[in-house]
């Protein structure tokens, strides 16, 4: 039988996204009030002002973020979702790869490189864990995600059982 889990997790926006979000509106209204004042191409300027709220729109939506956790038959995937409608799959891996899962803080950023680590949720989260997964091969996976229970009990299925004996515990 085919085991088949999924979670979605919204990304909260921090105040440097809000503020890129307000300097991308600001910059389009001052283009556009620059446009009426002094018009350039007089005919064209309407679609021009259309093209600017366009764009600024899609840039703005750039911020909207999701990640999806997907487990199929002990197949760990994450894919970011972008505004509703862009999806790429960042991750994947064997869940009887994994070597570690330990409840997440932000003093074990001092003790591994932080390109290493891929955050598939809100940095702050009190929910957080910190996975990683071995590749033959390739370098090793640091997940930093926040499963539900739900997840987390299909996860203890598919890891090693020295893992899953001590996986998810509180500290």
């Amino acid at each position: 039988m085919d085991t088949f889990f999924e979670q979605i997790v919204r990304i909260k926006k921090t105040g440097k996204a809000v503020a890129a979000i307000l300097g991308i509106w600001i910059l389009a209204l001052f283009l556009c009030a620059a446009l009426i004042l002094f018009p350039v191409l007089r005919a064209l300027t309407l679609i021009i002002i259309c093209g600017i709220f366009f764009g600024a729109y899609k840039l703005s939506s750039l911020f909207n973020i999701e990640y999806e956790y997907i487990i199929t038959n002990g197949t760990l995937d994450i894919d970011k979702i972008i505004n509703k409608s862009s999806r790429k799959r960042i991750l994947s891996f064997e869940l009887t790869n994994v070597s570690r899962i330990d409840k997440f803080n932000a003093g074990m950023l001092n003790s591994m490189n932080q390109k290493e680590i891929t955050f598939a949720c809100n940095p702050d989260d009190p929910n957080a864990y910190l996975m990683v997964a071995e590749r033959e091969g390739k370098p090793s996976v640091y997940l930093v995600f926040s499963p539900e229970e739900r997840l987390k009990g299909a996860i203890v299925k598919f890891v090693p059982k020295y893992i899953s004996n001590s996986a998810f515990k509180e500290n």
